[in-house]
């Protein structure tokens, strides 16, 4: 599914909008929806959450990738800078079902300038997400990319290391994110736009693993749920407890019923989050960062959640996919990954942008470009955020 926005010709304003998406199915019984901001839970304005002041992170800036396969618009992610001329966001934001990418287009934090963009030249993904993409859809592993920009990021634009050890969930993360704002118990109702990113808080609890099965393809995946402060939408114990419990983790069948998970005592007791500097995922934080420190942890992947029909003990303050409290997020894990970013910054990404196919008569497609240089102010964009269960 993709959230469609609508840029004003005025300001880089983005107007959402629902449109139809795509599904894939994870288990028999479950249906997946897929698509990759921060969803605050006070008011998406307050200074609290403002990448600025002491929580001004520099090196976090928003990317706008347009594809041949869409000629009049393109896509809102966020991204983060891992060296002078490379930035770390997720695959799903360069690989668009099949089209090739026609430009990107990277702006960080504190740049209003819409001339500030700076081109990519090139982007590697890796092939474990290339191969299981098509099967598993939002939930693909692997979902992370390094950016080649054209030309070094002015001084002054912070670089960030990449988290190498696996004890991520022991400390708080501090998330990032350019997109839809909103309030946990509204979900995703406001605006988003390239220049303004939101921050705040919540903690990686368990990787993906547990939700299917025990498979470790899925280890290199971090979870996290949104907290309200309450036990009714504690979704970390209503997805995952069954697992570590002994119980088959066939959700949301037995969670119905009230077996090992409770909200009175579960395997994930944490759901008190960071109150009002607790932040959930939404459309437009897809590739952003996940800071443990200084360090970049994760990259923002996908969301998901249950519909209400037949559930009777759910989680969702809302139901269905808004970015509401009791929804559950997931982040590609950088410890996982940081020897294989580590090559490509030693020996070069390995897709062009554009992505050129030259046709018979001997013509390439870089004459679409031509159309995206009436900048992207005025065109349909629009940002991915990535899954929902019903």
């Amino acid at each position: 599914m993709k959230y469609r926005m609508i840029a004003s010709a005025s300001a880089a304003v983005l107007i959402a909008s629902l449109a139809s998406g795509s599904t894939a199915q994870a288990r028999e019984d479950v249906e997946i929806v897929g698509d990759p901001l921060l969803i605050t839970s006070g008011d998406p304005w307050d200074p609290a959450y403002a990448n600025a002041g002491e929580n001004l992170r520099t090196g976090v800036g928003s990317i706008y990738i347009q594809f041949f396969g869409i000629p009049q618009g393109g896509f809102l992610c966020t991204a983060a800078a891992i060296d002078r001329n490379h930035i770390l966001t997720a695959a799903h934001c360069v690989i668009n079902e099949g089209d090739r990418v026609s430009r990107i287009r990277f702006i960080p934090t504190g740049v209003t300038d819409p001339s500030g963009f700076i081109d990519a030249v090139g982007f590697s993904v890796p092939d474990l997400y290339r191969a299981y993409h098509p099967f598993l859809d939002a939930f693909t592993p692997g979902d992370i990319a390094v950016i080649e920009l054209a030309e070094d990021l002015p001084e002054g634009v912070e670089i960030y290391g990449l988290y190498r050890d696996y004890d991520e969930a022991d400390h708080a993360v501090r998330h990032y994110g350019y997109g839809v704002s909103g309030r946990g118990n509204r979900g995703a109702v406001g605006e988003a736009g390239f220049f303004y990113a939101r921050t705040g808080l919540n903690r990686y609890e368990d990787d993906f693993s547990p939700f299917w099965g025990g498979e470790p393809l899925f280890t290199g995946q971090l979870v996290y749920d949104y907290d309200s402060g309450g036990r009714k939408h504690n979704a970390m114990d209503w997805w995952f407890s069954g697992y570590r419990c002994g119980v088959a983790n066939d959700n949301p069948a037995w969670a119905q019923d009230g077996q090992c998970t409770t909200f009175a005592s579960g395997i994930y007791p944490d759901f008190k989050g960071y109150g009002k500097l607790e932040v959930g995922l939404a459309p437009g934080d897809s590739g952003g960062p996940g800071f443990i420190g200084d360090e970049i942890a994760g990259v923002h992947s996908f969301g998901f959640t249950h519909g209400c029909a037949g559930v009777t003990n759910g989680t969702d303050f809302s139901c269905g996919l808004d970015s509401s409290y009791g929804e559950m997020n997931g982040d590609t894990r950088v410890s996982v990954w940081a020897p294989w970013v580590d090559a490509v910054l030693e020996y070069g990404t390995d897709v062009p942008v554009p992505e050129l196919v030259v046709s018979p008569g001997g013509s390439a497609e870089a004459a679409a470009l031509s159309a995206s240089d009436a900048l992207f102010l005025g065109v349909t964009v629009s940002a991915p955020m990535r899954a929902r269960v019903e």
